[in-house]
């Protein structure tokens, strides 16, 4: 089930896929595939449904659940060959986009052009999110190059743009300035996140989605959610961090609440 303009296009968040797809590999996982496995895996229930039609979306399983010969090939590949067989499944799964664009040289602009026939539309920046989410872990683009392009980059961007005349002249002297101070000022500065609080902007895409999944402060937040987002932030650590405790983090984390 490529993803097609006939069909919904998928924008579940890019770690909620790649935790997916690494425990299928390295532990395996319940056959059908359904809700219910996503949920004990550590997909809350509000990205339950948009991460499992995602898996569809991307042939990793089809419509019973059951996992697909693409998925089973990601398993199966060895260390040497992963990042190939990723490249390979994306260039499948992601066809129609293709011929339209190639992420590894596209900017800004020709990626959103290139969803932009896709539903439903209010989506379509977490379709491109996902996109470059991807092609990044496949080693196609480059994480600053993927960072500079999602939609939240471009917002911001947008919003300095639509101020008044003295912005816009200070974006011009900007890029006559040169493209090594706009990169140095990125990479080194510290920016509020949606609660407030100061972070360094370069984050690792898979914890950037962690926390854009979390809700805001003060408001409601089941107990069985924090469960399940805590084991998918163990999920996410053990494809980030290396450790020997791995293994013993995620299966004991949610007895520690």
């Amino acid at each position: 089930m490529p993803v097609t303009k006939n069909a919904p296009g998928p924008y579940a968040p890019t770690v909620s896929v790649l935790s997916l797809v690494e425990r299928f590999r390295n532990k395996g996982m319940p056959t059908p595939i359904n809700a219910e496995v996503l949920s004990r895996a550590g997909i809350s229930d509000s990205l339950n449904s948009r991460t499992l039609y995602a898996l569809q979306c991307l042939d990793l399983i089809d419509a019973e659940g059951r996992p697909t010969q693409t998925f089973e090939r990601l398993r199966l590949a060895p260390e040497s060959e992963y990042r190939s067989c990723l490249v390979e499944w994306l260039n499948s799964a992601y066809a129609d986009v293709l011929t339209y664009v190639d992420p590894a040289r596209a900017d800004e602009t020709e990626i959103r052009d290139a969803f932009r026939g896709y539903n439903p539309v209010g989506q379509q920046d977490r379709m491109v999110t996902l996109f470059l989410g991807l092609f990044e872990a496949a080693g196609v683009i480059s994480e600053r190059k993927s960072k500079r392009l999602k939609p939240a980059s471009r917002n911001s961007d947008s919003g300095r743009r639509s101020k008044p005349a003295a912005s816009s002249g200070m974006s011009e002297r900007r890029g006559i300035e040169g493209e090594v101070e706009k990169t140095r000022l990125e990479e080194n500065s510290v920016k509020p996140d949606r609660n407030g609080h100061n972070s360094v902007s370069k984050r690792h895409p898979f914890i950037e989605g962690l926390l854009a999944t979390l809700p805001e402060e003060g408001k409601e937040w089941p107990h069985k959610d924090r469960i399940k987002w805590l084991m998918l932030a163990a999920n996410a650590f053990s494809l980030i961090y290396k450790g020997e405790d791995e293994e013993i983090q995620i299966k004991t984390a949610p007895k520690q609440i």
